[in-house]
Protein backbone atom coordinates (compact mmCIF):
# COMPACT_ATOMS: atom_id res chain seq x y z
CA UNK A 1 0.00 0.00 0.00
CA UNK A 2 1.39 3.39 -0.89
CA UNK A 3 1.95 6.09 1.70
CA UNK A 4 -0.81 8.13 0.00
CA UNK A 5 -3.36 5.35 0.52
CA UNK A 6 -2.31 4.88 4.14
CA UNK A 7 -2.62 8.60 4.74
CA UNK A 8 -6.04 8.72 3.06
CA UNK A 9 -7.35 5.94 5.27
CA UNK A 10 -6.02 7.60 8.40
CA UNK A 11 -7.43 10.94 7.30
CA UNK A 12 -10.84 9.34 6.66
CA UNK A 13 -10.80 7.69 10.10
CA UNK A 14 -9.83 10.99 11.72
CA UNK A 15 -12.71 12.76 9.94
CA UNK A 16 -15.14 10.08 11.09
CA UNK A 17 -13.95 10.42 14.68
CA UNK A 18 -14.36 14.20 14.53
CA UNK A 19 -17.83 13.83 13.01
CA UNK A 20 -18.92 11.37 15.70
CA UNK A 21 -17.47 13.60 18.43
CA UNK A 22 -19.46 16.58 17.16
CA UNK A 23 -22.58 14.42 16.90
CA UNK A 24 -22.12 13.31 20.52
CA UNK A 25 -21.54 16.86 21.69
CA UNK A 26 -24.70 18.02 19.96
CA UNK A 27 -26.80 15.13 21.25
CA UNK A 28 -25.41 14.75 24.78
CA UNK A 29 -23.62 18.04 25.40
CA UNK A 30 -20.36 16.27 26.22
CA UNK A 31 -17.79 13.85 24.89
CA UNK A 32 -17.54 10.28 26.18
CA UNK A 33 -17.19 10.22 29.94
CA UNK A 34 -15.62 6.97 31.18
CA UNK A 35 -17.45 7.41 34.48
CA UNK A 36 -20.88 7.90 32.92
CA UNK A 37 -21.60 4.18 32.92
CA UNK A 38 -20.57 1.19 34.98
CA UNK A 39 -18.12 -1.29 33.48
CA UNK A 40 -21.01 -3.67 32.83
CA UNK A 41 -23.04 -0.92 31.14
CA UNK A 42 -20.06 -0.05 28.89
CA UNK A 43 -19.76 -3.73 27.94
CA UNK A 44 -23.49 -3.88 27.15
CA UNK A 45 -23.27 -0.68 25.13
CA UNK A 46 -20.27 -1.93 23.15
CA UNK A 47 -21.99 -5.28 22.58
CA UNK A 48 -25.02 -3.52 21.09
CA UNK A 49 -22.75 -1.48 18.80
CA UNK A 50 -20.96 -4.65 17.67
CA UNK A 51 -24.27 -6.31 16.84
CA UNK A 52 -25.26 -3.29 14.74
CA UNK A 53 -21.91 -3.50 12.95
CA UNK A 54 -22.45 -7.19 12.21
CA UNK A 55 -25.86 -6.44 10.71
CA UNK A 56 -24.34 -3.73 8.50
CA UNK A 57 -21.56 -6.08 7.37
CA UNK A 58 -24.04 -8.82 6.50
CA UNK A 59 -26.05 -6.34 4.43
CA UNK A 60 -22.92 -5.27 2.58
CA UNK A 61 -21.91 -8.90 2.02
CA UNK A 62 -25.30 -9.65 0.46
CA UNK A 63 -25.02 -6.57 -1.73
CA UNK A 64 -21.57 -7.69 -2.92
CA UNK A 65 -22.86 -11.20 -3.65
CA UNK A 66 -25.73 -9.74 -5.70
CA UNK A 67 -23.30 -7.49 -7.57
CA UNK A 68 -20.97 -10.42 -8.33
CA UNK A 69 -23.86 -12.62 -9.50
CA UNK A 70 -25.10 -9.93 -11.87
CA UNK A 71 -21.65 -9.25 -13.27
CA UNK A 72 -20.50 -12.86 -13.57
CA UNK A 73 -23.60 -14.12 -15.37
Amino acid sequence: MTDYKKQKILTDVKKLLEKQTLKGLKKYGTTVDPNALSAEEWIDHASEEIIDTLVYLRCLKERLKDYERRNNS
